[in-house]
C-alpha cells in the first residue's frame, strides 16, 4: 500500500509540475512579496486633506490652520457647495464648516460615511476643543459640533454587510475567466468549435451566447446571497445591471486570453495572474485612504464602489453609472478582440 501511494504521489506531482501549478504558486507570491515590500505602504496616513468653509465673519479659519501645526491638510474653499463637490470626487476627504454663531462659530463635519462613529465624534470633539482654543472658551458639558455623513444621514453599515460589494465583485463576476475558458476547452476537444466555423453562426455570437449563460449565474448567485441580509435595501436594478455588465466582461476577458493556448493546463496561469490583478481595487474598498492613482486605472476599480452605491444607496449614484459606462466599453473592446482571435486561431486550425 505504501509503495503504490508512493507511485501515485509521484505521478500527481508530475502532473502538478506539467500544469504550472508550481509556477502559479511560486508567481503569486511573488506578486504579494512586492505588494507588501513596495506597493502597500507600511502606515496608512489618517490626516489625509479636510476641506473647510469658513463663513463666519472673522474668517477665523486662518487662526485654525495655525493652531494645527499642519496647515498643509487643509484645503480653503469658498462655498459649501463647492465643497460638497470635491469631497464626491475625492473619499480620502472631509469637510469643515464654519458659520456664524455666539460664542463659538457654528461647525458641521461633513464625512464620507466610510468612517466609524467613534472616529467621527473624535475628530468632532478635537475640532471643537481647538475652536474653544482659538477663542478662548472654557471646555463645554456636552459637544456642540453637528455631524454629517456626506450625501444623507445614515446609521452606519455594520462590518459584515460592508464586505458584500467584495464578495459579489470576487466571486461571480471574476470566475467567469475559468469557466468560459472550461467551457471552451471542453468544446475545442470535442471539435465544436471547427464544426461552428462552417455553420451560419458568427463568432461573436458563439462568444456572447457564453457570456450570457455564464453572466445568468452571477446573478444567481448574487439572488441567493443578498437578500436574506439586506432585503429591499439594495438598488436591484443597479445592482443587476453592475451583475450583468461585469459577468459579460470577465467572461470575454477570459475567452480572450484562452484563445491563446491550447488547453486549460496552460491558460490557468495567465487566468489567474489576471484574477488577481483585477480584483487588486478590493483593497481601496476596504482601506478608502489607500487608493494610488496607479489602481484607478483598474477597469474593476469603478465596479466596487459601483457596487456599494447599488447595495447601500446614498443619492449619490454616480458611482454605479461611472462602473456601468467603463465596463461597458471594455466589454465591446473585449468582444471585439476575442472575435478576432477566434477567428484566427480556428482559421489555422481549420
Amino acid at each position: 500500500m505504501l509503495h503504490r501511494l508512493w507511485m501515485m504521489m509521484k505521478r500527481d506531482n508530475l502532473i502538478n509540475f506539467r500544469s504550472h501549478f508550481y509556477t502559479v504558486t511560486v508567481v503569486v507570491a511573488v506578486l504579494y512579496l512586492i505588494a507588501v515590500k513596495w506597493l502597500i505602504p507600511a502606515q496608512v496616513d489618517s490626516r489625509h486633506v479636510t476641506f473647510l468653509v469658513d463663513q463666519t465673519q472673522g474668517r477665523q479659519a486662518a487662526a485654525v490652520l495655525k493652531a494645527t501645526g499642519e496647515a498643509g491638510a487643509f484645503r480653503l474653499l469658498s462655498t459649501p457647495d463647492e465643497m460638497r463637490q470635491a469631497l464626491e470626487q475625492d473619499r480620502d476627504t472631509s469637510g469643515i464648516l464654519l458659520t456664524e454663531g455666539a460664542p463659538l462659530p457654528s461647525v458641521t463635519l461633513l464625512f464620507q460615511g466610510h468612517e466609524s462613529q467613534r472616529v467621527r465624534n473624535l475628530v468632532g470633539a478635537a475640532v471643537e476643543g481647538l475652536l474653544r482654543q482659538v477663542y478662548g472658551q472654557p471646555a463645554p458639558s456636552e459637544p456642540t459640533v453637528t455631524l454629517t455623513v456626506l450625501g444623507a444621514e445614515k446609521a452606519e453599515v455594520p462590518f459584515n454587510r460592508m464586505l458584500l460589494p467584495v464578495f459579489l465583485f470576487t466571486d461571480p463576476a471574476m470566475v467567469g475567466l475559468i469557466f468560459i475558458a472550461a467551457l471552451m476547452f471542453m468544446e475545442k476537444d470535442e471539435g465544436t468549435l471547427l464544426a461552428y466555423l462552417v455553420s451560419p453562426g458568427r463568432i461573436y455570437e458563439y462568444l456572447l451566447s457564453k457570456a450570457a449563460t455564464l453572466a445568468l449565474l452571477g446573478l444567481l448567485f448574487t439572488l441567493i446571497l443578498v437578500p436574506p441580509v439586506m432585503g429591499l435595501d439594495p438598488n436591484w436594478l443597479h445592482l443587476l445591471l453592475l451583475m450583468v455588465v461585469s459577468g459579460f466582461f470577465a467572461s470575454l476577458l477570459g475567452a480572450w486570453i484562452s484563445v491563446h493556448f491550447s488547453n486549460l493546463s496552460q491558460a490557468l496561469f495567465p487566468l489567474v495572474m489576471v484574477m488577481s490583478i483585477l480584483t487588486a481595487p478590493a483593497a481601496a474598498y476596504m482601506n478608502p485612504s489607500f487608493s494610488p492613482a496607479w489602481l484607478r486605472l483598474f477597469p474593476t476599480y469603478p465596479m466596487v464602489f459601483g457596487l456599494r452605491e447599488a447595495l447601500f444607496p446614498s443619492g449619490n449614484p454616480g458611482d454605479v453609472y461611472s462602473a456601468l459606462l467603463v465596463l461597458s466599453l471594455w466589454t465591446v473592446a473585449m468582444l471585439a478582440l476575442a472575435s478576432v482571435a477566434f477567428r484566427r486561431q480556428i482559421s489555422r486550425a481549420a
